[in-house]
């Protein structure tokens, strides 16, 4: 989301507070393709908090989910495909993937 934010801001845009940029990230367009992150991490969060504590049906298609956003298709302007770029323009991104991935086997 920081890569995101900066190329934003690098084209002459000013985000003011980080109410601002969660109204961005809700709203515009040029985020709309962060959405289904947050939806899952949302998701997660839930899960997490659920009583009793999580199944493992539940948490195995939590982990599914994560996969096939992350890396399960290629299908223009989808998550996965926008995420190979910004992994390719950001060595963070790309370590960050690498420590996922790591977690989901």
């Amino acid at each position: 989301m920081n890569n995101e934010r900066a190329a934003y801001e690098a084209d002459g845009n000013v985000i003011e507070s980080p109410m601002q940029f969660l109204q961005l990230l809700m709203e515009h367009e040029r985020f709309a393709w962060l959405r289904q992150l947050s939806q899952l991490v949302v998701m997660m969060d839930e899960a997490m908090e659920e009583k009793p504590p999580i199944t493992k049906e539940r948490k195995d298609a939590l982990v599914g989910e994560a996969r096939h956003l992350l890396v399960g298709s290629e299908e223009p302007g989808s998550f996965a495909v926008r995420y190979v770029k910004a992994r390719e323009h950001a060595p963070a991104v790309a370590a960050a993937h690498a420590e996922i991935c790591k977690s989901l086997e």
